[in-house]
This record gives structure tokens, sequence and C-alpha cells, in this order.
């Protein structure tokens, strides 16, 4: 079902975007990566996926926290491409500190970066669209939260706000996708004392495998999930909707 489609994914250097990378490109899936920084990684990872899978794989600069840059995203893959089936809003910021010392500035690159950003691909982006559009969130929008993230839990609140406004405007399948702390490289380079009690304060185990995320998209394509869900991932088998 995946063979000749098209996915554009931002931020996919590490973590849960080269997994999503990863995953969609063993299905067939052609790939349009977005970079900010670390471009050679970025091209490394490119051309390793080009020499393993063999599908259509690119890449393409973008600041999330410019409208210009998003549309001159948008004007160069839409002269190339006639639609893309697939967007995966990915890219996100944190810039966690104590929560009294948390500046206006360091507040608002978040808001700029995760839920404006979003918007803006999913402004531009919904024209060229034909399938679905899923917005990476996390539990810190719900319920989770620490102190030393109130930035980043309002920008993924607002995520999940966007995800169902959005899906009363958009012909396109809007998804959210809420999970816990998953095992990514950002993730291991934490303080471990501090990971450990944060895990034990929302009562998780065990960090969720990133392998976990791209099957859990892959499952609501397949199950032609309603537009505006919300999904929380609890654990590598605790995934459920919400909304």
């Amino acid at each position: 079902m995946y063979n000749n489609k098209i996915m554009l994914i931002t931020g996919c250097n590490r973590g849960i975007g080269k997994e999503i990378v990863n995953y969609f490109a063993n299905l067939g899936v052609n790939i349009i990566m977005t970079y900010h920084n670390k471009k050679e990684d970025t091209i490394k990872l490119e051309n390793e996926i080009k020499d393993k899978y063999h599908i259509n794989i690119e890449s393409y600069y973008l600041d999330l926290s410019s409208e210009e840059s998003v549309n001159n995203l948008y004007n160069e893959i839409s002269k190339k491409y006639k639609k893309i089936d697939y967007l995966i809003n990915n890219a996100s910021l944190s810039l966690d500190n104590d929560i009294f010392n948390k500046t206006h500035d360091e507040f608002m690159k978040v808001l700029e970066v995760n839920v404006v950003g979003t918007f803006l691909m999913m402004k531009y982006f919904d024209k060229i669209v034909d399938g679905y559009i899923f917005n990476m969130s996390s539990t810190d929008g719900i319920d989770t939260g620490s102190i030393y993230s109130i930035d980043y839990n309002a920008s993924k609140a607002g995520i999940n706000m966007i995800t169902k406004t959005f899906s009363m405007a958009s012909t396109n399948k809007i998804i959210g996708i809420c999970p816990n702390w998953v095992d990514t490289i950002s993730t291991k380079e934490m303080d471990s004392n501090y990971l450990q009690s944060e895990l034990e304060r929302i009562g998780q185990t065990k960090l969720i495998s990133a392998k976990t995320i791209p099957k859990v998209i892959d499952d609501c394509i397949r199950n032609d999930t309603v537009t505006g869900t919300i999904i929380r991932i609890e654990g590598d088998n605790c995934v459920r909707r919400i909304s």
C-alpha cells in the first residue's frame, strides 16, 4: 500500500524522526526530510537510506520559527511534486530549566518552533497533502509535564489543540501522537538521576522504544483512524486513543 507514496518528515537526523524515516523507507515510501542543524548527519542518513532501501529520498533546510523558511520549503516541494501523501510534524525544541528562571525569550522560542512552526507547516502543506498529517506531541501536553519544562508542556498542549482544530477545517486526516519518555539519544544524554526521578514521578517503568512510534503511525494509516484523534503512548504495548 505504500509503494511510491511520499512522506515529508521534519527533524530527521536522529531519534524518533530517524526511526520514522527507516521504518517507512523499508515499506517503499519515498522520503523528504528536513533539518535545521546537523546537515552532515542528515546527508549521511540520506545516503544510508538510498543504499539500503533504494527509494527516492532528499533533504531540505527548514527553520520552523521562520514563516519565510516554511514558505520557501513549500514552494520548492510544491513545484517538484503535485502532491505528497503524508506529513509528519516531528521536529521540536525544548529548553528545560527552573520555572522561575525561565526567560521570555526562551519561552517564546519554544512556542515559535513547536506551536507556530507546526501550524505553519499545516497551513502551507495542507494544500498538497492528500492523506494524513501527524503531529508529534507528548503526554507532557496532557498530564505528565515537569516544572522544568513549562514552555514545552504548553507547546505540546497547543499542538494537541491545533490537531483538534485543524481536523475540523482540513480534508486530510489530522492525528496527534503523544508518547511518554522515549528511548532516544537526547533522553540518554540527560542526567540519569533526573531521568529516573521523572520516570518514577509519572509511573513509567521503562523507556518507550523509538521504533514504537512509526509502528503506531503505520497502524493509524492502515486502520483509517478518525481525524482529530489523539493517540497516547504509555509503553511499547500500551497505546490508547484518548479522544
